[in-house]
């Protein structure tokens, strides 16, 4: 096959079965541009700010079977994409970027022409692997390449450096030289497993943990049939929501650290901790010194597709290299064949599954109350949180942006599939929401889409409700407005002082909305939400609904100053800083 450069990497990517592109118009790779919008196999879409694009490929990569792919343009587009390569990165997800460059003859060294930047150095701390491709003859190559690392191993962005000459000049490349991308799924030897089979089988306070990886490798049904051949205690991680089966009696929490405090006293209890695809991060309360170090004779096992990501964040015991569902399988034939009896401690389990219920009590009790006792008279988020989750359909799929308004989300919307909760806890990047939203929509149109986000998130990207109501992308935005950066309300009240920058201006997002083309409306009070969720979904187009709420203070919010914070030094609250719910 002889062509340009750009109408092979267009074939290539058709050959590893890319279907969705997305990004801004960009003139120096014009000609992938054209072919992309041109070809009936690929889904494409141009957003109104590359940050975006970078979103939603990552979106797609989450919610398909296939890999996302986004593109910009020369200097500002590129640093425009960053944010939404950098959170792609942070959590592992698998994206192609492709921007486009000056002439390959004035750059490395750069002759400072307009726009001209050094876009290989921008992107490499936040890719896997990245290139230019200075000569056609190797385009082929490098794309293959790119798309393999993507794939393989830890997931994560790739990028490709196109100077606009290059893309219209012809190269060669049989497209059967190299096969269809197919996952690689290594496993451990059974000597290997042996040894996690003998832990399980002596442990007294075992604990399972599922993290993105399982979920990423389709490891659900694997995880849930080791749950249930063990009977042990198990939870999730940020990235492995929907990994556990929500009515499990096993099941303490799928969230990590926002679970609640059981979540912390398991981890600090548990004298075996089993991870599948998990590299124990912020949200994971796995050895989190000072307040949460791992506890005395505690054996943590770690099994992740990164050998690199073994004990990087927390002390391990055994680490094993093995792809997460098809260990998971391994082990289970294992178990199943040897007849293991297990020596688990009922009296702390059953301990650990009424402090589940406990902290669903407290989540519970926090909404009880519409509004926030001795607030601004606006709504409670907690209560709007357990509200809209009470009301989503089944089938829903949810974006879990925002702040204050992600913590309550979370602890009020259990899922059963990993697909239905789309969160970006590596960076924890507010504005990813409605891009993620967009690109769920896209690819699941039949499939209700709610992005749910405070008003600080849901500013910084706003604009792509315009591309939801040019593309017909149905999503329905629900914005918690409390006029605040909310997770940070508490700093300015600490140090008592107003000026601190936390406060915004009330916006009116719902006349914002109808601006774009939407339907949208107000709500201030929490028994006009279900109907106003009903006119949204019957709608036909993009919804925004703007709740008036109360910035609510979270039980789990000092996880701030404990974990994250830990070390920074606060002044002492005055008492009467201090809020409660109730």
């Amino acid at each position: 096959m002889e062509c340009t450069v750009s109408a092979m990497l267009l074939a290539i990517l058709k050959k590893h079965g890319v279907k969705y592109i997305c990004g801004l118009p960009a003139a120096q790779i014009g000609l992938i541009m054209d072919g992309a919008s041109r070809d009936p196999d690929f889904t494409y879409v141009t957003t109104r700010h590359e940050e975006a694009a970078g979103h939603m490929a990552a979106s797609i990569s989450r919610v398909t079977d296939t890999m996302g792919v986004c593109f910009a343009t020369v200097g500002p587009g590129a640093t425009n994409i960053v944010p939404g390569v950098a959170a792609a990165f942070a959590d592992n997800i698998p994206i192609l970027v492709i921007t486009g460059q000056n002439q390959a003859a004035a750059i490395d060294p750069s002759i400072d022409q307009l726009q001209s930047g050094d876009q290989l150095g921008l992107f490499k701390s936040i890719t896997k692997w990245n290139a230019s491709i200075h000569h056609a003859e190797r385009a082929p190559e490098l794309v293959e390449r790119a798309l393999h690392i993507a794939r393989s191993g830890r997931p994560g962005p790739v990028h490709l450096d196109i100077p606009c000459d290059v893309g219209t000049q012809l190269c060669s490349y049989d497209l059967d030289m190299i096969p269809p991308y197919r996952p690689q799924r290594p496993t451990p030897s059974r000597q290997e497993l042996q040894r996690v089979v003998d832990a399980l089988a002596a442990a007294r306070k075992p604990l399972l943990i599922a993290g993105g990886g399982v979920a990423r490798s389709g490891g659900v049904d694997a995880f849930r049939a080791l749950v249930e051949t063990t009977d042990m205690l198990s939870m999730a991680t940020a990235n492995g929501r929907g990994v556990l089966d929500p009515a499990s009696p096993n099941n303490i929490g799928s969230a990590g650290l926002v679970s609640g405090e059981v979540a912390i006293e398991a981890g600090q209890e548990a004298d075996l901790v089993l991870a599948f695809g998990c590299k124990f991060s912020t949200f994971t309360p796995i050895h989190k010194p000072p307040h949460y170090p791992k506890p005395k004779g505690q054996k943590i096992i770690q099994i992740d597709i990164d050998a690199e990501c073994i004990g990087k964040a927390a002390p391990i015991e055994i680490g094993l290299v093995g792809d997460a569902r098809a260990t998971l399988e391994a082990l289970l034939e294992m178990l199943d064949s040897a007849g293991v009896e297990y020596r688990q401690d009922l009296d702390w389990k059953r301990a650990m599954q009424r402090r589940r219920r406990e902290c669903d009590e407290v989540y519970r009790g926090t909404a009880a109350a519409e509004k926030v006792v001795g607030g601004t008279g606006l709504l409670n988020e907690s209560a709007v949180a357990r509200l809209i989750g009470d009301l989503l359909p089944k089938d829903a799929i949810v974006a879990h942006d925002g702040g204050q308004a992600m913590m309550w989300t979370l602890s009020h919307i259990q899922v059963d599939s990993p697909e239905k909760s789309l969160f970006v806890p590596g960076m924890g990047h507010l504005g990813f929401g409605l891009p993620y939203a967009n690109a769920a929509k896209l690819a699941h149109p039949q499939r209700p889409v709610f992005c749910l986000t405070g008003d600080g998130g849901f500013g910084m990207t706003i604009q792509e409700l315009e591309t939801a109501v040019r593309y017909g992308l149905n999503v329905i935005v629900i914005v918690f407005n409390d006029s605040y950066w909310g997770m940070y309300k508490p700093f300015g009240d600490i140090l008592d002082n107003p000026d601190f920058g936390t406060k915004l201006t009330s916006v009116d997002f719902a006349k914002v909305a109808q601006g774009f083309g939407c339907y949208a409306e107000n709500v201030t009070e929490l028994d006009k939400l279900p109907a106003a969720i009903k006119r949204s979904i019957d709608a036909n187009k993009p919804a925004v609904i703007n709740v008036g709420v109360d910035y609510t203070p979270h039980p789990m919010d000092f996880l701030w100053p404990n974990i994250i914070l830990d070390g920074f030094q606060f002044p002492e609250v005055p008492a009467n800083k201090l809020h409660a719910v109730g």
